[in-house]
């Protein structure tokens, strides 16, 4: 089967993709997002609150090279500019909220195509377990919290017990009927005076293309070439432009193309990714398993072949390259992998899987025997004589 829109298809797709693509906001929505545009407080009674932010307490930016605080070389290090945010003096907790309006990319948040990427440095005072934490809930039009996406704070441990700012970062879907974000800073003091929970670089993007759910959708980026997909149920195609999220059922054409399809092996599981090319598959979900089926019609081995079914191909393959637990399904059996390359090849004399690199575990449906494959080795699923 081949997925190909006419020209003109082509062409109006282009066009919705770039608009589309043009209404999610790109870069770092938030304001003053490393405490940089205002003063920053230089000892550790002083109280700076942020311009941008809604601060409860005595949440300020404080400048890196205060005595007792994070230096100079911790900022040239991370690339954090002058300032950063901290829980402030005699403050058990403070916080400092903002919210973003993203109601402009209400219809591709509504059709599942956005993800948000929370970011932030987070850290603490020595051995002290003082903390921080960031929060992003995705609101309706009316307020309602639809969902959210969280950073862990950083315990001394990861800190090796000493004064120092990590890295954190998550990413969600964003849920339908998002019209407004809300990204929280909380500062958790344990001991001490001051509030010792530090955060820079705090970030928060939007991407078109979305996250796999886990037995829903998955979500497929163009890597080479041309690649096509269609919907279960419907009998368009449609190209692929940029990154996609598609529901489990789709028809992807890589048949003169490459790209990307992660999913997830349960749900809030991270991503898998692996790269697929030169095949046309069906997408489906069993357990923690992605299924790749082979479906591009062959013609018949038979020799009393009419003409029709001459024109159509003898063989039909598909190459996987990636980690994750993907199965690629021919005629006569399917291959599991956990991160090699490997085909999957069709034709009169059977299912054939070859391995590049990595193991396969090949699955003979035909005498219902397991088989393992290694690097360098094929085997072949033949059909009942």
């Amino acid at each position: 089967m081949r997925l190909r829109l006419a020209a003109g298809l082509a062409a109006a797709a282009m066009i919705a993709a770039a608009s589309a693509n043009a209404a999610v906001p790109s870069g770092n929505l938030l304001t003053n997002p490393g405490a940089e545009a205002g003063p920053g407080s230089a000892d550790s009674s002083e109280v700076n609150p942020p311009p941008g932010w809604t601060v409860e307490s005595a949440f300020t930016a404080v400048e890196y090279g205060t005595p007792a605080f994070l230096t100079a070389a911790d900022s040239a290090a991370l690339g954090g500019g002058q300032n950063f945010f901290a829980g402030g003096p005699d403050a058990a907790t403070s916080a400092a909220t903002q919210t973003v309006d993203v109601s402009g990319a209400a219809a591709e948040i509504d059709a599942g195509k956005v993800a948000a990427t929370l970011a932030a440095l987070l850290g603490g005072f020595s051995s002290q377990t003082d903390r921080a934490t960031v929060t992003a809930t995705f609101l309706s039009a009316a307020g309602g919290a639809l969902g959210k996406v969280a950073l862990a704070p950083v315990t001394p441990t990861d800190r090796g017990s000493v004064t120092k700012l990590v890295a954190r970062s998550a990413s969600a879907a964003v849920p339908s009927g998002t019209r407004r974000i809300a990204v929280r800073i909380d500062a958790i003091r344990d001991a001490g005076a001051y509030n010792d929970g530090y955060v820079d670089d705090v970030s928060l993007v939007l991407g078109a293309g979305g996250l796999p759910v886990f037995h829903k959708t998955v979500v497929v980026k163009l890597v080479s070439g041309q690649v096509g997909f269609r919907r279960p149920g419907s009998t368009r195609d449609e190209d692929l432009k940029g990154s996609e999220g598609i529901p489990l059922g789709s028809t992807v054409d890589a048949e003169h193309g490459a790209l990307n399809l992660s999913s997830v092996p349960k749900a809030g599981a991270a991503a898998q990714t692996a790269k697929f090319y030169e095949g046309v598959f069906k997408v489906t979900q069993s357990g923690a398993i992605t299924q790749l089926a082979l479906v591009q019609p062959l013609g018949s081995c038979g020799s009393g072949a009419r003409a029709a079914a001459k024109r159509k191909p003898k063989k039909r393959h598909l190459w996987g390259d990636g980690k994750g637990a993907f199965r690629t399904k021919g005629k006569y059996s399917s291959a599991t992998v956990r991160g090699t390359k490997w085909l999957v090849q069709d034709s009169c004399a059977g299912t054939l899987t070859r391995a590049v690199r990595g193991t396969v575990t090949v699955r003979d449906n035909v005498r219902h025997k397991t088989v393992t494959v290694h690097a360098g080795q094929r085997y072949l699923a033949k059909p009942k004589r």
